[in-house]
C-alpha cells in the first residue's frame, strides 16, 4: 500500500486544493459571500463540468462556456435551495 501526503494530495482534482471546499458550491467559489452557503447536486455538476473541461485543455472560458447548459439547473438549484430556507 502507497500513502499520499496532503501535499501531493492536492494536485489530484477532487483532493484538498484551496478552492475545493467551494466545489458544489452555487456562486464562483468562495467569493460573492452575499450568496450564502448553498450546496447543491446541480451546482456540484455545473463545477464538474467546469474542471472536467479545464482538465481536458480548455481555457477557462471556454470551460465555462462548455458548461453553461448545466447553468439554468444549477440556478434553479439555488433558488430552490433559498427558498427552503437553506444557506
Amino acid at each position: 500500500m502507497q500513502t499520499i501526503s496532503i501535499t501531493d494530495l492536492s494536485s489530484v482534482w477532487g483532493g484538498a486544493d484551496g478552492d475545493n471546499n467551494a466545489f458544489g458550491r452555487c456562486g464562483p467559489g468562495n467569493r460573492w459571500q452575499w450568496l450564502g452557503n448553498v450546496y447543491t447536486p446541480q451546482c456540484a455538476a455545473h463545477d464538474a463540468a467546469v474542471r472536467d473541461g479545464e482538465a481536458s485543455g480548455d481555457s477557462k472560458f471556454m470551460a465555462h462556456l462548455k458548461a453553461l447548459p448545466k447553468l439554468p439547473a444549477a440556478i434553479g438549484s439555488y433558488i430552490g435551495a433559498r427558498l427552503r430556507g437553506q444557506g
